[in-house]
């Protein structure tokens, strides 16, 4: 709220004299808003920021603890995340920031989020309540600052929509660190972990459920670009510079791009490995919150977190996953062992070469081992090629449970409904060596060959070799040359 007061003299002609005086401080901003005036609605500034309130309520006070939190988000934006400013202060404007309730004098259409009026300048809306919500000032925040992005792949629409919401909760995140509700969608990307990664309003497919946890996955995304960002060496800055790059590239091709095609899908496999193993990552103030979201939100008819749950056994020869739970573009499915001996696995993955609209097929596998003292152990599957890969374990009577994660990561970056299709075969119980009271007349002929690391070989392979045989067993032999 604005109020005058009386100066005293010495100080009066002391600013008068340094007002002579020239100076490189920019000139105050131009107020230019639709929506109110200076007669009926009250206002406080600070930066490029000019915050309305009607009137007839005092939110002063509110307006100010406002400005403390947007100013500094647009200092980081700026100097550390090397975005622009939205087009108002360039032309000499105030960027309008509006406090509503309802009953108020602002259109009671108004929500919670930032439009664009019609004098062509963007402004922000935020209903009482919201106001100081700190993780919802920072998400509509950051999207003041997208407003003037100029890489055409990163629009908000189709298979580039995601990026925009993803990004805006992955702010939030990082200046609200440690924030029980940083994260609200993130057990939907577990629980729907076939989903692609870049679903969203915009393409949502006709045939999908309309529920809670499919409408919210762009929201959920922002756990990607923070597992980048905070636990890999991704630098923050690389989650934003695609805004203002000038690409056509899509956000998820930017990326592929831009860390090259190995790291960015290990960054995938890993960061869906992390969350199976119950988000290993993240405090348990945030993992209860997210948890507590999908009990009261999510329909729980549609849950793909595990294609199937074994008890001490593998799948009993090869299995294909029913067409609408298996993979989309880059995406994953989880096969779950519940272990309580020591054994022997085999993992392998057969991947189909081409998804259903033809497109290169491109899968990557990891193992997830977890213990009875709450440990993990995280392993990559060696791939022979870009569909097949195996891996040979031996569980200890420690260990508890064993997770097989198929990703499909192809070089394809459009399209939520193409399905990239595979099969998969885990084998218990190797032995080593074929059993004494073997009657088989006829020996068993062998399928496949791996070195210790799970590796399909050749029989003239040097060293170490798992054999397997079509009756199901497996030998252990050593070729020295």
């Amino acid at each position: 709220m604005k109020t005058a007061t009386k100066l005293p003299l010495i100080l009066f002609f002391g600013l008068l004299f340094f007002s002579l005086v020239p100076t490189t401080y920019a000139q105050p901003y131009t107020i230019n808003s639709e929506f109110s005036n200076t007669t009926e609605y009250d206002y406080v500034t600070e930066g490029i920021y000019i915050v309305w309130w009607d009137n007839e309520w005092d939110y002063e006070a509110d307006a100010l603890e406002l400005l403390t939190y947007m100013q500094p988000y647009r200092d980081y934006c700026l100097d550390i995340l090397d975005m622009q400013d939205p087009p108002n202060p360039t032309d000499g404007f105030f960027y309008n920031v509006y406090l509503h309730h309802g009953e108020d004098d602002f259109p009671s259409w108004w929500g919670n989020g930032q439009g664009t009026d019609s004098n062509g300048y963007p402004y922000l809306t935020l209903p009482i309540g919201a106001h100081n919500d700190w993780v919802n000032v920072a998400h509509e925040t950051f999207h003041v600052f997208q407003y003037s992005a100029t890489s055409q792949g990163f629009a908000y629409s189709g298979d580039s929509q995601w990026y925009i919401e993803a990004s805006a909760n992955w702010f939030a995140a990082i200046q609200n660190e440690g924030v029980a509700g940083a994260f609200l969608e993130a057990e939907s990307l577990v629980r729907l972990p076939h989903v692609a990664l870049w679903l969203s309003y915009d393409n949502f497919p006709n045939n999908y459920p309309e529920n809670w946890q499919r409408y919210v996955h762009q929201y959920a995304l922002a756990l990607f670009l923070y597992y980048m960002s905070e636990h890999t060496d991704v630098p923050d800055e690389l989650i934003t510079n695609g805004m203002y790059a000038g690409t056509n590239d899509l956000p998820q091709e930017y990326f592929f791009n831009q860390l090259g095609a190995e790291v960015f899908r290990n960054h995938f496999l890993d960061w869906a490995a992390r969350m199976t193993n119950h988000f290993d990552f993240l405090p348990t103030n945030q993992i209860e919150r997210f948890e507590l979201e999908w009990n009261d939100y999510a329909d729980p008819e549609d849950d793909n977190e595990f294609i199937a749950t074994y008890a001490n056994e593998g799948t009993n020869g090869w299995v294909r996953p029913a067409d609408e739970n298996i993979t989309t573009g880059w995406s994953y499915n989880t096969y779950k062992i519940n272990v309580t001996e020591a054994d022997n696995y085999l993992f392998e993955i057969k991947g189909d070469e081409e998804g259903s609209a033809g497109s290169d097929s491109f899968f990557q596998g990891k193992v997830l081992v977890q213990d009875v003292d709450g440990n993990a152990q995280f392993y990559d599957v060696p791939m022979l090629n870009e569909q097949e890969g195996s891996f040979f374990l031996e569980v200890s009577e420690n260990d508890t449970a064993i997770y097989l994660i198929v990703a499909s990561v192809p070089e394809t970056f459009t399209d939520v409904e193409q399905t990239y299709g595979y099969e998969v075969n885990i084998t218990k119980g190797a032995v080593l060596g074929v059993p004494e009271n073997d009657m088989r007349t006829t020996p068993p002929k062998v399928i496949a060959r791996y070195d210790l690391l799970g590796r399909k070989v050749l029989e003239n392979y040097v060293g170490i070799q798992i054999v397997k045989f079509d009756d199901g067993s497996v030998k252990k032999i050593y070729n020295p040359r």
